[in-house]
């Protein structure tokens, strides 16, 4: 008897590489019939299911805003209405209010179905409100179980309170009642020793460091005012003042040219009178400038002043001991000092006021740099040591670790007890919002506790615990907000029957003008927009789709089950409301797989064609140039289509003004780009040839048969799977194929497939995941038809067909 081994191994390995490999396929067609938004929800799978993705994909439909819309091209006579006539406009109008009214009635009946279903789950939670407060209580005493803590020593819980005491976590009540005064007395010289010294440390240096850093910021923006103030005059220097002193120098110098040459002049008439007196000034200017203490950034200011003080000086000296003084050399010498008089006195004595200035704001602005640079040295200083201090005390306070568990424990004890003694004495729903800040205390008394807990374990259960309390805030958004959507949303569609009524009245008259010459777009529509485009959004929406998932958590979280149903069929009811009314983006994926079809298919019927031509001379006759022929065609494929796009593209711009069809944004000039690559498919049909007997064609021919008929009789019924195969790989490639479909298409009705999903990854489909997937999903269908519709020629015979007769 043989036994059969059972490899379990080999088992697990293949159902763990088949859940692998499906998982993508599942979580795709799974997020396709989500309700919610795959891109913010914190779960895998939704139970929230619908095939709304594939109705607005596959059979749009024409809500309110699309019917809005249409109506305004109806009524101003606009495309696709422009060549209708009248009766047919009017006609149209008609049926397009009587829908709009139908939403309305709809949406009135839902909301009443819906304000019904939340009356029931109000007398749900009030019927179940004593087990649902003690499903608190309940959760609340298993969280009190769990905290069986060990009391440490006397010492450290006096420690560990007294730090507590400080951050005003406890009172000097909760210390009485731990401790007599014996041991008090006791403790007291340890903690003021070891904690108190330390805490009053850190807390003068905190106190210094915020008046050393209040003062920093102060010298700091004072020092910013004279930084401004430096550079202004440093850059009047430098604009204003030194081009000025260049042309005095220019002066002087050539007073002193003339000075210096005193022969060969003839006499004159000179008249002289206080230029002498006037000139000293200029030169006492000068050597007050010469005082003024600069920077270094300014030594050329400074040698420019003490040159031009030198020259003045020359001048003074030649001026006063020149001999011929009734030449005209000195009245042309005196008529130059004044002009330089008139130039230079009021120049100097306003750079001397400036420089004087400048003097003061560079001697300040050093004096707070030296002051800052202090004041933050004593800053540091202070900082390190108060980190020094804190690591110190952060160390001691780290050994109290084990005493503020115990504290804690012993404060969420009482907290609990606290919160079982309010939860006792409230109902429900009336008192969801005190039951909420009950339970929200409770979770901050949980949280300070879990601080101090090492055991991961032991979190997650108290967490889980916790989160059993949710349904107390979700409950109370979900009331909070339902309450709010249902009268918003009541206003909001008695306003809008007043305006569809409005529509009505003057919609035929409007048509009328229109088809006059004279069109006008009615007021009350045009008023409409907004209101269903802006206000819906921003009122009514954010709260509705908040109610719609507020219901789907009730059902997980609630702790009794009996609204269920209720809570489904109001999601239900919101989700087809909100359907009704939201704008939704236009698109025309039909459109799109259509294009990709179109092309592809031809591209591979055309493909397979030339290439089961072209192969059969490799395979069968004899010429020049077959044996590297099909290897040269080969290695021109190795290249890829995108480099040589940019001459693709520059032909199908040339051929398209004499071929249109062919040119760009035509599917024609893209099915002649992919019909380039071919020889792959021509290799591989030649190396299915070549396994033909060729003596089935030798048979055919003695029997009468030609070339031709042989080929296309035998030749090619028996190579129906390779011929399948290239189609199925033509076609597939081409329908997936993006970048040069990308490149050459531009309209949006002219995408093909692949370039249409890309938008549902891009601008208001950006975060839409389950459109996205539901057109990845709509997509496979031509590829999943084409390849059930050539499988059987994929498992063809060589001989089939080549024994008959």
């Amino acid at each position: 008897m043989i036994v059969k081994r059972r490899n379990w191994l080999t088992h697990i390995i293949l159902i763990a590489l088949v859940v692998i490999i499906l998982f993508p396929v599942v979580w795709v067609i799974s997020t396709s019939l989500r309700r919610d938004n795959a891109a913010f929800s914190t779960k895998l799978f939704s139970s929230r299911v619908s095939i709304q993705n594939y109705k607005d994909l596959l059979f749009p439909e024409q809500n309110v805003l699309r019917l809005m819309k249409d109506i305004e091209a109806i009524t101003t006579n606009t495309m696709p209405y422009s060549e209708k006539s009248f009766e047919e406009l009017v006609s149209k109008f008609d049926r397009d209010i009587k829908r709009l009214k139908d939403y309305s009635n709809e949406t009135k009946m839902l909301i009443e179905k819906t304000d019904e279903e939340y009356q029931t789950i109000q007398g749900f939670i009030e019927d179940n409100s004593e087990e649902l407060l003690n499903s608190l209580k309940e959760n609340a005493g298993l969280i009190g179980e769990k905290l069986d803590v060990k009391k440490p020593d006397d010492s450290k819980l006096y420690l560990a309170l007294n730090v507590l005491l400080k951050e005003g976590i406890v009172k000097e009540k909760d210390i009485d009642d731990f401790f007599d005064l014996q041991i008090v007395k006791d403790y007291e010289e340890e903690w003021k020793n070891n904690f108190e010294t330390l805490a009053l440390n850190i807390e003068n240096k905190q106190q210094n460091i915020k008046v050393l850093e209040d003062e920093v910021n102060s010298l700091k923006k004072e020092l910013e005012e004279y930084q401004k103030e430096y550079t202004r005059i440093s850059s009047i220097i430098r604009s204003s003042i030194l081009p000025q002193f260049e042309s005095f120098e220019k002066s002087l110098n050539t007073v002193l040219d003339i000075l210096n040459s005193n022969d060969g002049s003839v006499r004159a008439i000179v008249s002289e009178s206080n230029e002498k007196l006037e000139f000293e000034k200029i030169l006492g200017y000068l050597e007050e400038l010469n005082k003024v203490k600069l920077t270094d950034e300014f030594s050329e200011f400074s040698e420019k002043i003490s040159n031009l003080n030198k020259l003045a000086n020359e001048v003074l000296n030649l001026w006063e001991n020149y001999p011929e003084k009734y030449t005209s050399k000195y009245a042309d010498f005196l008529s130059i000092i004044r002009l330089f008089i008139l130039k230079a006195s009021k120049q100097l004595k306003e750079s001397v006021d400036l420089m004087n200035n400048f003097s003061n704001v560079v001697e300040n602005y050093l004096e707070l740099s030296n002051l800052i640079n202090v004041a933050t040295k004593k800053l540091e200083k202070e900082k390190l040591e108060y980190e020094t201090l804190k690591v110190k005390y952060d160390e001691k306070v780290a050994e109290l670790v084990d005493a503020n568990r115990y504290v804690f424990s012993l404060i969420l004890k009482d907290d609990i007890l606290s919160f079982n003694e309010k939860i006792s004495k409230y109902t429900l729903p009336k008192d969801i919002n005190k039951t909420y800040f009950a339970v929200k205390a409770l979770g901050r008394s949980l949280n300070d506790y879990l601080v101090y807990v090492d055991d991961e374990n032991l979190k997650k259960e108290l967490r889980a615990y916790l989160r059993k309390m949710d349904w107390a805030e979700t409950y109370k958004n979900f009331k909070k907000r339902y309450e709010r959507f249902s009268k918003d949303f009541k206003v909001f569609v008695e306003e809008f029957d007043n305006y569809v009524k409005n529509i009505e009245e003057i919609g035929p008259n409007a048509i009328s003008s229109a088809k006059n010459g004279i069109k006008i777009r009615i007021t009350a529509l045009v008023q409409l927009f907004p209101k269903i485009q802006s206000d819906y959004p921003a009122k009514i929406a954010s709260n509705l789709s908040l109610v719609s998932k507020y219901s789907a958590d009730l059902i997980d979280q609630l702790p009794i089950k009996g609204a269920k149903e209720s809570l489904k069929m109001m999601d239900k009811n919101l989700f087809r409301i909100d359907q009704i009314w939201k704008e939704k983006t236009e698109h025309h994926l039909i459109r799109w797989i259509m294009n990709s079809v179109i092309v592809a298919g031809l591209v591979a019927v055309i493909t397979t064609l030339v290439n089961a031509l072209a192969a059969y001379p490799f395979s069968r006759m004899r010429f020049k140039g077959r044996k590297y022929g099909i290897m040269s065609l080969l290695l021109i494929q190795m290249f890829p289509a995108i480099m040589y796009m940019v001459a693709l593209y520059g032909f199908l711009s040339f051929i398209g003004r004499y071929i249109p069809i062919l040119g760009l944004n035509t599917l024609g000039g893209l099915i002649f780009v992919y019909l380039g690559g071919i020889a792959f498919n021509m290799y591989l049909i030649k190396g299915f040839y070549d396994t033909i007997p060729s003596s089935l064609e030798e048979a055919a021919m003695i029997d009468g048969a030609t070339r031709w008929q042989t080929f296309w009789r035998i030749v090619l019924p028996l190579a129906s799977p390779i011929l399948a195969v290239v189609i199925i790989l033509s076609f597939m490639g081409t329908f997936n194929e993006f970048v040069l479909a990308r490149i050459i298409l531009q309209d949006v009705d002219k995408y093909t497939y692949a370039v249409g999903l890309w938008t549902f990854s891009t601008g208001p489909f950006e975060t839409e995941w389950g459109l996205f997937s539901a057109a990845a999903l709509i997509g496979m269908a031509p590829m999943v038809i084409l390849f059930l519709s050539m499988q059987k020629y994929l498992v063809g015979g060589l001989t089939k067909g080549s024994v008959k007769g």
